[in-house]
């Protein structure tokens, strides 16, 4: 703790219990981002002493430390960005006057554009996990049949409807209507969104539901529940290792779950799909997010009058 002061180290645990409270109640944050957030607020903390009188000049030291670390860009920003909602919490609350961040920039960090799967690879990897479904129906091995074909499920709708990772996973049963193939999505913030599903996952979701009724598992409320049991749902564990092992049966390498959501967006809007309606297929809270699949398109264009366009 701060100079090994015990009295210190508790003010600080207690500042760290509010701040993860507010996050959590006020700021309607993940369980994750909340966890990224006081991480950052703490490495701060051990390396300005008290947090309560941390100037400026603190700031622009430690921000010196982590590049000389190594930190990129991007990391920099981010634990830039934990501290202002910290020190924002703070003032708020009456515990300082002003934050030590007012007049600190965040580095500017370089445009990157999203890697994604071509259409024949997506089929590849879902090809590769419904055939391993097949193969289970012969065997007629009930527990492989359940937890392919929940494979199958996990992989076609992260495709079929661009969701995060902790998106899908945390899906219940509740939430998807076969009927009008609609899932009702629970997104950053907690805010709610309607996203259509297609009628080849509503297939692969049909047949998961009905083997994972007759195993006597669809009681609990989540769409995928762990195996630890049903009031739980799978982990992102889980769904990250799904993903890997069919990918490298469909011999693709590089691939992660929010692939998946990347080449959602990016074909909707290669075959012309309006980006205000990717923005809200995507629960994106400012468009500018949702801005840099239509530049990805637009490269997308550039290459191909490089390549085919006789006056290079």
């Amino acid at each position: 703790m701060i100079g090994g002061d015990e009295t210190a180290g508790r003010d600080v645990a207690t500042a760290l219990r509010g701040f993860k409270a507010y996050l959590i109640a006020e700021c309607g944050l993940a369980e994750n981002t909340v966890a990224a957030y006081v991480r950052d607020v703490n490495d701060f903390v051990a390396f300005c002493g008290d947090f309560r009188s941390a100037a400026l000049a603190d700031v622009v030291a430690y921000v010196r430390k982590l590049s000389a670390g190594g930190a990129a860009a991007t990391s920099l920003s981010r634990r830039l960005s934990s501290l202002r909602v910290f020190y924002r919490y703070l003032c708020d609350e009456g515990e300082v006057e002003a934050s030590p961040l007012e007049f600190v920039e965040s580095p500017k960090t370089p445009s990157r554009l999203p890697d994604y799967l071509h259409v024949d690879e997506v089929e590849g990897i879902i090809g590769a996990a419904a055939r391993a479904l097949d193969a289970a129906e012969a065997s007629g091995n009930a527990k492989i049949m359940l937890n392919t074909s929940r494979d199958v499920a996990m992989l076609a709708l992260a495709y079929g409807c661009g969701l995060r990772a902790s998106e899908l996973v945390g899906l219940k049963r509740a939430e998807v209507d076969l009927n009008l193939v609609l899932l009702r999505v629970r997104g950053k913030g907690g805010k709610e969104r309607l996203v259509p599903f297609g009628a080849v996952a509503k297939g692969y979701v049909e047949k998961y539901l009905s083997l994972l009724d007759a195993a006597g598992k669809g009681e609990g409320p989540y769409l995928f529940p762990s195996p630890r049991g049903r009031d739980r749902h799978v982990s992102r564990q889980l769904l990250w290792k799904t993903v890997k092992r069919y990918a490298a049966l469909a011999g693709v390498p590089g691939v992660k779950p929010h692939l998946f959501r990347h080449t959602f967006a990016t074909h909707l809007v290669q075959a012309g799909a309006d980006i205000r309606t990717v923005q809200e297929l995507l629960g994106h809270a400012n468009i500018t997010t949702t801005q840099i699949y239509a530049h990805l398109d637009t490269k997308r264009l550039k290459e191909f009058h490089d390549k085919y366009h006789p006056r290079k």
